[in-house]
């Protein structure tokens, strides 16, 4: 079997260890290792914040070529710009340990989730191969090779009310590095599913290297497995030289041939013969894959007589259509199904009643369909701020005033090429559709206090920092610094506007007193991103919604974690919300799901599922709690009668233009949903920059 040296893995465990100190970092936890490093859980004690610190096998960090290049290549890429690789905060030695700090991130790596979930959806490996293609554009125009490009490497931050964000790693790690003492033992230094034929043979690579590899890992990303599968050890290697790249249709056939060719050119023997770029590349496969993206979006995922009839489908199609991993790390919709040609008539006959019989369970299945909307459920106003030139806002939050005639709305601001801090919210005059005040430096989640005097507003991307604003005057009248310099990602006041809770990015919560604007308490007992946070009515308890599926409640007076929600999937949980009369607590997740548990025994009572759901990333209470709305990214908000348990109707927003960032199933995405005081109305968050108002009642 081809592997890394046996004394990197021996020597592992001869390293520092939980507990020991390296440089400035204390190491907390294990969270991974591979045949040359160990990942810690770390805290810089200089600037206390959580970071992921590798530490190199001794057999590696004692070559001294290795070492030298490691800490220069590090270093290099810490220093391209661009939002789509990982951050490296240091990069260098300690007593003879190797070590690299990087961002520590919270939704795992593509590797892992193609394990966990099988193949995944084609809307999903365009959002992820895209990104990774600039950021790999980037550090060739700065001169750097990653050279061990794979699914593994490529990392995703889940970020509430925004698409998760996706990470390429280790360029400092980059097993081409290696000097020949290392390998004259003649074991292969290198990943063999991805290896460019060039790499393989000891000649000189650049970029198309990476390209090469590029390809390889979106084949595995569509197919489950990576190219020249069948082949074992040394022959799996020596297949990326001397075997044409094999065709991905085969193990797809629900995907346009156009996905062979993009991949062949890719993956093509001489570097000569690859795309320019790798954004090259990754517009082509995107391309290629539209036509499966489309038929991967109206596919549902939930509902047992769907299932029933896709079951048949699947069975006349003669293809297994089993679920897969979708955006946002749920799991989603089965893959459509490969319709027979039009030349046998009586699979057309078959067809055309699978057909009819979808339809039928989509209008039984969908009490408020998208004729009878009108009738109930009304499209009154779009709230549209003027787009600044050359920025793509999406609108990442919505809140009304406790008297509910003002409406505030979050613009996350994006370039064309990185994330930009200048976000925007908006405040409008509800009555009128005027804007009537836009608050700079804002534009993520937002938190009325009581009366609508105030609103605490945190920024754009990164933003470490909450403002509070007076919105008669549109002035800012305070600002909360988080204590670790990490991007604040939730807030929520507390019910008589006196507390203000905010978490980080480093899954701390902190309990700031508004009036003194200090901070009197800390959570740090939560273990993993928080995505949502919610005060109960009497604001004694507060609800924090993580990123590994939990609900927690803690004490607000005491600081104690005074239960946990059970009952949840296995997705990360996106938004929580508390009923008016502290009744019921509901928390959505990534799978398209929305869990309600009674508030006092804490016992799961209803789970609801959004119809053909992207997954469900916003959720609210009607004020009276008769309702329950469900934003979702496919475009829609999903209304629910609690009583019933049954869908009331589907909100469905209209389609404009967004930010080339955002694709597939997040080009819809409703983020964001609220009620107003007196339950008449509901706003929606949309993708394309604008906020929609819906008559409800």
């Amino acid at each position: 079997m081809v592997h890394e040296p046996s004394a990197f893995r021996a020597e592992l465990a001869a390293g520092p260890g939980v507990g020991s100190r390296v440089a400035e970092y204390w190491l907390e936890e294990r969270i991974g290792a591979g045949g040359m490093a160990v990942v810690f859980r770390a805290r810089d004690e200089r600037l206390g914040r959580m970071v992921a610190l590798k530490v190199m096998a001794p057999a590696v960090a004692a070559d001294e070529m290795f070492r030298r290049r490691f800490i220069r290549e590090s270093r290099a890429a810490a220093a391209v710009d661009d939002p789509h690789i990982i951050p490296v905060y240091e990069a260098g030695e300690a007593e003879g340990v190797l070590f690299i700090a990087i961002r520590l991130v919270n939704g795992g790596d593509v590797g892992s989730l193609l394990k966990r979930e099988g193949r995944l959806p084609p809307s999903l490996v365009a959002s992820i191969i895209s990104p990774v293609a600039s950021a790999l554009d980037a550090a060739h125009a700065a001169g750097l090779v990653h050279r061990d490009v794979k699914p593994a490497n490529m990392l995703l931050h889940i970020r509430k009310g925004r698409p998760d964000h996706v990470y390429l790693a280790d360029f400092g790690l980059s097993k081409g590095m290696l000097s020949n003492r290392l390998t004259a033992s003649g074991e292969f230094m290198g990943t063999p599913g991805y290896t460019a034929p060039e790499q393989i043979e000891g000649l000189a690579v650049d970029g198309r290297a990476d390209q090469y590899a590029l390809a390889c890992s979106a084949f595995e990303l569509l197919a489950g497995d990576v190219p020249f599968a069948e082949s074992k050890g040394w022959a799996a290697v020596m297949a990326h030289v001397t075997k044409p790249p094999p065709p991905l249709t085969p193990h797809r056939p629900d995907l346009s041939p156009a996905v062979d060719q993009v991949l062949a050119r890719a993956m093509a023997k001489a570097p000569e013969d690859r795309y320019a770029s790798c954004q090259q590349f990754g517009d082509a496969l995107q391309e290629a894959l539209s036509l499966a993206r489309a038929r991967d979006a109206v596919v549902p995922a939930h509902g047992q007589a769907r299932e029933a009839l896709l079951s048949g489908a699947r069975t006349v199609a003669g293809h297994d259509a089993g679920p897969t991993a979708v955006k946002r790390g749920r799991t989603g919709g089965p893959d459509s199904p490969s319709w027979p040609r039009r030349t046998a008539q009586i699979a057309l006959a078959v067809i055309a009643v699978l057909a009819c019989a979808l339809v039928a369970a989509h209008v039984l299945l969908r009490p408020a369909s998208k004729a009878a909307g009108p009738a109930r459920f009304t499209r009154i106003r779009a709230f549209s701020a003027p787009r600044p030139p050359g920025l793509w806002p999406f609108v990442s939050s919505v809140a009304f005033s406790r008297d509910g005639r003002t409406l505030a709305v979050g613009l996350t601001n994006e370039t064309s090429a990185s994330p930009d801090n200048s976000g925007t919210t908006s405040l409008w005059n509800v009555a009128t559709g005027r804007r009537i005040a836009a608050l700079g430096s804002s534009g993520g989640p937002e938190s009325f206090a009581p009366g609508g005097t105030m609103l605490a507003a945190v920024g754009g991307f990164g933003n470490s920092a909450t403002s509070l604003w007076d919105t008669a005057t549109g002035k800012r009248v305070g600002i909360l610094a988080d204590h670790q310099d990490a991007s604040v990602e939730n807030i929520a006041f507390s019910p008589n506007g006196t507390t203000l809770a905010a978490a980080d990015s480093n899954g701390i919560v902190y309990l700031w007193s508004v009036p003194a604007r200090r901070v009197v308490r800390t959570l740090v007992e939560i273990e993993a991103t928080v995505t949502s946070l919610a005060f109960s009515r009497s604001g004694t308890i507060l609800a924090a919604g993580l990123g590994n599926n939990q609900v927690l409640l803690w004490n607000r007076a005491t600081g104690q974690q005074v239960g946990a929600l059970t009952g949840a999937g296995d997705a990360p949980i996106t938004s929580v919300a508390f009923s008016q009369d502290g009744s019921m607590i509901a928390a959505s997740d990534q799978s398209g799901a929305t869990y309600l548990w009674n508030a006092a025994t804490r016992r799961r009572i209803a789970t609801f599922h959004d119809p053909s759901s992207y997954g469900a990333d916003a959720v609210a209470f009607s004020p009276d709690g008769t309702m329950l709305a469900t934003g979702d990214s496919d475009g829609s908000t999903y209304l629910w009668n609690l009583s019933a348990r049954t869908l009331a109707g589907t909100l469905t927003n209209p389609t404009g233009q967004v930010t080339s960032l955002l694709t597939g199933e997040s080009r819809t995405a409703v983020f964001s949903v609220a009620f107003s005081p007196d339950g008449k109305t509901l706003a929606a968050a949309d993708t394309n920059g604008s906020a929609y108002l819906w008559r409800i009642r």
